[in-house]
């Protein structure tokens, strides 16, 4: 860290500031000298603090030189990530992960992204360029980065469905960068702790999980932090739902609907919409409370209505009132998503198959609902047990019976 000691000097110098100037009341001068000297490495919340102090952005601080040609890739890949297209990323970093690259926040940032990309065909080299990123970004105290990078390993090992692999993996990063840091950003923390409840209800761990959940919620007020909200109260409204407990359930989903009022997100109080289609088709049974709610599910959404959960519902909602026909040409159109890694999600989704094999087996399609059922059964098989998977077991036990 001497060049960063280094370049603090430079421009303290440069303003006119000596070292108590610098220091303000957050910083000793004895620390500053030893950082500017190469002996101290600041944490991020000091380094964020001495930019401050120096009136320019912390990365100015963290650059190690790092050449035009690269900031222009950096900014390159970075737009690539937001726009979610790995062909472009995988073009523009071809044959640079052979190279050295210096040790700057966007080499770091560069590898962890390529890593990303690298990571859902390529585990085992995607998760090598992940941790050269995190070498980098120790180096250069980004704690919280390091963080972020090894989360998104956890959450690629949870969606194949290595719950337990990942639990024990996301727990050591947690152990050593809060020894590490004295302050991971808020956001960062959320991600993680809300990573470690998924994990813990895909082992079946629901009492920690719940726990978990609960100081999830309160870090998230405590902080005035809203991300992820819609992803944690669907979690809450699913677990309370599994657990028959409609009081948390109400509360989740009024909760939901405050949030999308605020936040002013459609797509946040449609799911809202959804949940209590759910809720009416698993619980109370109100087949026609169902279908009205999927109706304005579609109305908000102006008929993008996505090829998951509505026709799921739809189908389920039809198959209640005895049209058995108009059931199954709502099921055919369901499609399992790709992006989904959650156990209890994941536990509905599968049951598509299920209510398929239901609608098949009225219609005298016996063959073909057998498959459907085996499908579903199969599918299900390796995640915790819920009552989602004991009405696929059913399900597959009846059709069998009709054979």
């Amino acid at each position: 860290m001497i060049e960063l000691g280094k370049r603090i000097h430079k421009l303290r110098l440069e303003r006119g500031m000596t070292l108590v100037d610098l220091a303000g009341n957050q910083m000793t001068k004895g620390m500053l000298s030893m950082i500017e000297n190469g002996r101290a490495n600041p944490s991020m919340e000091s380094l964020k603090f001495i930019a401050r102090q120096l009136n320019c952005d912390p990365h100015y601080l963290l650059e190690n030189h790092t050449s035009d040609e690269l900031k222009y890739l950096f900014n390159q890949v970075e737009e690539a990530f937001h726009k979610n297209n790995d062909e472009q990323i995988t073009n523009l970093t071809r044959g640079l992960f052979d190279q050295q690259l210096p040790t700057s926040f966007e080499s770091a940032r560069i590898l962890e992204i390529g890593g990303r990309t690298v990571v859902k065909n390529d585990q085992e080299q995607g998760e090598m360029l992940i941790e050269r990123a995190v070498a980098i970004y120790e180096q250069l105290s980004l704690f919280s980065h390091c963080v972020t990078a090894k989360v998104h390993v956890v959450e690629n090992r949870a969606k194949k469905g290595n719950y337990g692999d990942a639990l024990r993996l996301l727990r050591s990063i947690q152990k050593k960068y809060h020894e590490k840091a004295a302050v991971i950003d808020t956001v960062v923390e959320v991600e993680a702790n809300y990573v470690e409840v998924v994990l813990l209800f895909g082992v079946g761990d629901y009492k920690s999980g719940k726990i978990r959940l609960n100081h999830l919620i309160e870090l998230s007020k405590r902080k005035r932090v809203f991300y992820k909200m819609d992803d944690i109260f669907r979690i809450a409204a699913f677990q309370s739902l599994i657990h028959n407990n409609e009081n948390d359930y109400a509360y989740y989903i009024k909760k939901s609907e405050q949030f999308a009022v605020f936040s002013e997100n459609d797509r946040s109080l449609a799911f809202t919409l959804l949940l209590q289609a759910h809720y009416h088709n698993q619980t109370s049974k109100d087949y026609e409370q169902v279908l009205f709610y999927l109706n304005e599910f579609a109305t908000l959404l102006k008929g993008e209505i996505g090829s998951d959960y509505y026709y799921l519902e739809k189908g389920k909602a039809l198959l209640g009132i005895g049209q058995v026909e108009d059931a199954l040409v709502e099921l055919d159109q369901f499609e399992m998503p790709t992006t989904i890694s959650y156990p209890l999600e994941l536990s509905i989704l599968y049951t598509a198959d299920a209510y398929k094999a239901i609608c098949l087996l009225q219609l005298g399609r016996v063959e073909e609902a057998s498959i459907c059922a085996a499908r579903a059964a199969s599918n299900i098989g390796p995640l915790p047990r819920t009552p989602y998977q004991e009405f696929i077991n059913n399900t597959l036990d009846m059709v069998n019976k009709s054979l």
